[in-house]
């Protein structure tokens, strides 16, 4: 009996191993659109446009969203504990807040992922896979959630790095470039010691 659960535990082991060997840890530049075009991939024409507003770090189940322009803000997530912080440098204070991104999500199987969209999504999706795409020279798998107006919203998933690269949710769209592979500092995914917490601020009768 002993030896029948470790036979039944044993490939299940390995494709754990092997998601996170394949789960490559990154950092990269987010390039976001408003006018995206579905059509063509990122070597389009529409890319030379774009320009970086964002810079993203992702380690496991961690990731840091830093955003760059008027806001300065940093977005820490973690995908196990379902947790998000925003960080305000300036201030130097914190907050927690109940949403995160949910175009950005880490796939365990790039080929069969509709399912980890809509756990990220957290709603109910109209999802199938479109098939392999280039993005960036990179490979990915297209996948495309139909919605009832006609229209649709797209992700692309990178087949090694277990991760999106591309969204396009018809009004906004956004892509990973110049990414990194590559292990990233721990301290980036923690909130500093020397920050303190935001409260909200109540409002007068």
């Amino acid at each position: 009996m002993k030896y029948s659960a470790t036979n039944t535990l044993a490939p299940v082991l390995l494709a754990l191993t092997t998601v996170v060997c394949q789960a490559q840890d990154f950092s990269a530049d987010v390039v976001y659109k408003s006018a995206p075009d579905t059509q063509e991939s990122s070597g389009g024409a529409g890319a030379a446009a774009l320009s970086p507003t964002a810079r993203i770090f992702v380690s496991k189940t961690n990731m840091r969203l830093e955003s760059r322009g008027m806001t300065d803000v940093v977005m820490l997530v973690n995908a196990v504990d379902r947790t998000s912080v925003v960080l305000y440098p300036t201030q130097k204070t914190y907050q927690k807040i109940g949403s995160r991104p949910s175009q950005y999500f880490r796939s365990t199987d790039v080929e069969n992922a509709c399912a980890e969209w809509q756990k990220a999504a957290d709603k109910q999706l109209k999802c199938e896979k479109v098939g392999e795409d280039l993005v960036g020279g990179r490979k990915t798998i297209k996948y495309k959630n139909s919605l009832a107006d006609g229209s649709a919203e797209y992700v692309w998933i990178d087949t090694k790095l277990s991760y999106v690269i591309k969204w396009d949710m018809g009004e906004a769209a956004a892509e990973l470039q110049n990414i990194k592979e590559g292990a990233q500092s721990a301290d980036l995914f923690e909130i500093p010691k020397s920050y303190d917490v935001t409260v909200p601020r109540r409002s007068h009768p």
